[in-house]
């Protein structure tokens, strides 16, 4: 007894020797007080992502999202539904400042912090004077419910403001762009401010690399989320109640990060591919799919004083959903399309370690075919087999999942498919780096150990 009673002493002592080192920080002041001094560092632009930013009346000011602790646990955001005619002026909901954290989790502020505090920017406003402290950041705010192409020229705006701040025409900045804001820098750095969603052929623009020095693409959906399959499929869990489909549907961004055609992203019971286009609204109309399902219209008719009202909400509400459709096929071809040779570094930042959903599966029962987003709910047709033989149950939890950050998979965010499944028609950004860590989506900003790679990455010549 004694003995063994050794080893566990042994053993214990090893292991808090071994804890300092797993707890510990990188120290980011001293490795980069060196680096903090360069007058000649351009500009940062932080891009946040889906939900990233508030939204509040334009006229009152009063938030709308993510509003109180009471709001965002009880609330059904019926209210930032984006189909009004206010707020498709611009006089309904608008950004009025980032989504800094909540319930104890941080999205951006801390790296904000490691910004002024390690890499010495200061936080810039567009048209003012730069003055002598020329290492400034920028936050690119935006309204993610709305087409991603809106924010691109608001991001060609806010480059050409900065620009004539500087006095500087050739000016070239570095941007950090959060999840749906990678997929808003790669549009620009293709295609700048002009919408060719709507042109037969998607011509390059070839002032990209002239504004921008350096990319960080940090959780970028760059295949899709099934995610967001499953939101527009039965709307967003949001703490205990769920912001329903018929809200989701509104939103533009949720179809722009659907995931890829050529991702295999919908299974058989079975673990094969199933070949659905996700982008075709007969395929959600004929399986009664999100606004077609009775549930869904029926609460949309139920919402309204009349009849006819309620039908003129859903025509509206259906409209609107082919309308979103059609577009987030065409950006995620522009953004896959053939690209010319950049002059811009590249990074991929993002989490590997949490089992991600990949695929939905497309179960058939006796009321038709439903799409299901977790193990438990698939039937695997060869549980039994004759006489009562029992097969092998199927590891629908490895058919599903795939190592991600939580939201987004490792293969979307490099933007690249298996070597099984490589295809011609994927041309995505050349990648200079990468960098993985065990992370969740919501808090990659946070993380020291990527504000340490960002900041290297960011602050060497």
């Amino acid at each position: 007894m004694r003995g063994k009673a050794l080893v566990r002493f042994s053993l214990l002592l090893i292991l808090l020797a071994l804890m300092p080192a797993c707890v510990s920080r990188p120290d980011l002041v001293r490795l980069y007080e060196n680096s903090s001094n360069d007058p000649n560092q351009p500009p940062v632009i932080v891009i946040h992502g889906l939900g990233g930013s508030t939204l509040v009346d334009a006229k009152t000011g009063k938030q709308f999202w993510p509003g109180s602790l009471s709001t965002l646990a009880f609330g059904n955001y019926r209210s930032l539904a984006s189909m009004s005619a206010e707020d498709r002026e611009g006089e309904g909901l608008v950004p009025g400042d980032l989504f800094y954290g909540v319930a104890g989790v941080d999205f951006y502020r801390d790296l904000l912090h490691s910004l002024e505090t390690v890499g010495q920017f200061q936080p810039g406003k567009p048209g003012q004077p730069i003055g002598d402290q020329r290492r400034r950041y920028y936050v690119m705010l935006y309204d993610w419910r709305k087409d991603n192409i809106l924010a691109v020229r608001k991001l060609h705006a806010l480059i050409e403001q900065i620009r004539a701040d500087y006095h500087d025409p050739a000016l070239r900045v570095d941007i950090i762009a959060h999840s749906n804001g990678g997929l808003i820098a790669n549009y620009y750095l293709r295609y700048g401010p002009t919408d060719v969603l709507e042109n037969p052929t998607f011509t390059p623009w070839l002032e990209g690399d002239k504004r921008i020095r350096r990319l960080v693409m940090l959780g970028t959906p760059s295949l899709g989320s099934v995610t967001s399959l499953e939101r527009l499929t039965y709307g967003d869990r949001m703490a205990v109640r769920t912001v329903p489909v018929e809200v989701m549907a509104t939103f533009v961004t949720p179809f722009q990060a659907l995931p890829h055609r050529l991702s295999d992203a919908i299974l058989d019971p079975l673990g094969r591919p199933v070949e659905l286009n996700l982008f075709d609204a007969a395929v959600w109309r004929d399986r009664k799919w999100s606004v077609y399902s009775p549930e869904v219209m029926a609460r949309v008719r139920d919402s309204m004083a009349t009849p006819a009202e309620g039908e003129r909400a859903l025509a509206e509400l259906q409209a609107t959903f082919v309308h979103n459709l059609h577009r987030a096929d065409r950006l995620q071809r522009a953004l896959t399309a053939t690209l010319p040779a950049r002059n811009v570094d590249i990074a991929v930042f993002g989490g590997d370690c949490e089992p991600t959903l990949g695929h939905a599966v497309l179960q058939d029962d006796p009321e038709g075919s439903r799409l299901v987003f977790r193990p438990g709910q698939v039937i695997d047709p060869d549980r039994g087999g004759e006489d009562g033989e029992k097969r092998e149950k199927r590891d629908f939890e490895r058919l599903m999942y795939e190592p991600g950050d939580g939201l987004v998979t490792r293969t979307s965010q490099v933007g690249r498919l298996p070597a099984d499944r490589i295809h011609e028609e994927i041309h995505m950004l050349p990648i200079s780096q990468t960098f993985f860590l065990c992370e969740s989506h919501g808090r990659l900003t946070h993380n020291p150990y990527f504000q340490n790679n960002l900041l290297y990455f960011l602050l060497s010549r």
